[in-house]
């Protein structure tokens, strides 16, 4: 009996299992088995969501390690399997080449983003190429303070939904730029952050209208954090877990009983 051939397999439903399927296999699997199957894994609507895997295997391992030929090259197994699979040289290959790579697949129809590393040069070709972008996740690792870098993307991300930022961030210049030209902002994550009271008017300033905040192990007072209580009057998000007040605090719990999912396990 004559078998058909993966090659003859009608478009539309091809684009039908490719939807369901990860990066992973978009990337390393799928080109792979015929020329009709890799046409196909560049359809952008493939590459909206792009949630990068993270690089590195463990936490022994110095930055820039990798392109040091007397270092060990510590990569997760995705990083390994595609330099692998597209014959790039290990000592070749960057973070920025890579995620050139697949945001050009979504022809700037990507909305959300996620990178497990960062730099200023990275973060202007997201912001060159990424024009519809609703949600953005830099590494906690990364620090976004340069002035000029802040006022590029929220100038180029106009339609900006949401925010994930590492700690010691100057969230004061970042929000005041969002508040000019991400008009549709309701999300914001900063892990470890330092809050002092500038920190925290500034939230209530720029964008009282938030809807989501997570300031997991922030250094808070308590003082700022009913600032922010009552100032912030649209949250149904906060989490505030294992920051420097008491989770029993009555008064917290009294301004925070609007918010529908108030997080603070292990606050004291």
């Amino acid at each position: 009996m004559d078998q058909r051939r993966w090659e003859d397999l009608d478009v539309d439903c091809l684009l039908i299992v490719l939807g369901r399927v990860g990066m992973e296999s978009l990337l390393l699997g799928v080109p792979f088995v015929c020329k009709s199957w890799y046409k196909a894994s560049l359809d952008p609507s493939f590459w909206q969501c792009l949630i990068l895997p993270d690089f590195h295997d463990g936490f022994m391992v110095t930055r820039f390690s990798y392109f040091a030929k007397n270092q060990p090259w510590i990569a997760t197994p995705f990083y390994r399997k595609f330099i692998r699979q597209y014959r790039i040289s290990k000592y070749r290959f960057s973070m920025t080449g890579f995620v050139k790579l697949v945001v050009s697949r979504s022809r700037g129809n990507a909305t959300s983003l996620s990178l497990p590393e960062c730099s200023n040069r990275l973060l202007r070709l997201v912001a060159n190429t990424c024009p519809s972008l609703k949600a953005l996740s830099l590494p906690r690792n990364f620090v976004l303070r340069e002035s000029s870098i802040i006022m590029e993307l929220t100038e180029k991300l106009k339609h900006l939904e949401s925010l994930s930022l590492g700690n010691s961030t100057d969230i004061t210049e970042i929000l005041s730029q969002i508040s000019l030209h991400c008009k549709n902002f309701r999300r914001l994550d900063v892990f470890r952050a330092s809050l002092c009271k500038d920190e925290a008017l500034s939230i209530v300033k720029f964008v009282p209208n938030i809807e989501y905040l997570s300031l997991r192990r922030a250094i808070i007072r308590r003082c700022d954090l009913i600032t922010l209580l009552q100032g912030c009057c649209e949250l149904v998000f906060l989490d505030v877990s294992g920051t420097g007040f008491d989770e029993g605090d009555h008064e917290i719990s009294m301004l925070a009983s609007h918010i529908s999912n108030f997080r603070c396990k292990g606050s004291s």
